[in-house]
């Protein structure tokens, strides 16, 4: 089972109290989850991260340089869990991709062991972005739930909008790239600046008037 908190497309953090739950019931069924939690360092508010390998040893945790230093195109990242297991996915992974660059290992090395001061800034910048995305929308008229995490914004919106929007030259991912329960959603990243977050909601503003 796979767990993803904070969540992509909604933004959404999982209570430890579910977490717990899943993860406790999990291990009744024998079921392993792979908790992917990328997105850690980027909870707001009073809202608090929480691993899901807190609760149990069914729990394989994966994580990765990509959101929390902006690494993405580096391709690095890490897994942590039961040893057998991850000795089996040590076998695939060479024959698979080697390993990734020096160059790579030694900024992942600085990412993760350097002053994290950055990261405290970019999650106050993300949080001054959610809510500038999500109140805009809702001034709107669409109907939105606030994430708690990540940065994405998960409205509630019809397809021909979403094509309307897109057509406007504004990027957003119709709800069903996510499967059949993201129907009558779109998923909008504020992972942008204040300024293209501000043009983005004027456009989408002629499309809804």
């Amino acid at each position: 089972m796979i767990l993803n908190s904070p969540a992509n497309p909604t933004g959404m953090v999982e209570t430890p109290e579910t977490i717990k739950a899943v993860v406790e019931s999990a291990a009744d069924y024998g079921v392993t989850i792979i908790s992917d939690e990328v997105y850690e360092k980027f909870c707001y508010g009073d809202v608090k991260f929480v691993s899901a390998a807190t609760f149990g040893d069914n729990v394989i945790t994966v994580n990765a340089t990509s959101k929390t230093y902006a690494m993405t195109g580096w391709r690095i990242g890490f897994m942590a869990g039961n040893k057998d297991i991850i000795n089996q996915a040590v076998k695939v992974q060479q024959y698979a991709a080697a390993c990734p660059t020096s160059i790579a290992q030694y900024a992942a090395l600085e990412a993760y062991t350097g002053d994290q001061s950055s990261v405290s800034r970019m999650k106050q910048e993300y949080e001054a972005r959610r809510n500038l995305l999500v109140g805009g929308l809702n001034d709107l008229g669409f109907e939105i739930a606030m994430p708690d995490g990540a940065f994405y914004a998960f409205p509630r919106m019809d397809a021909d909008t979403v094509a309307k929007i897109v057509a406007f030259d504004v990027i957003i991912t119709p709800g069903t790239a996510f499967g059949s329960m993201g129907a009558g959603h779109a998923r909008f990243s504020y992972a942008a600046s204040q300024e293209n977050i501000k043009e983005a909601l004027r456009r989408i503003e002629k499309v809804v008037n």
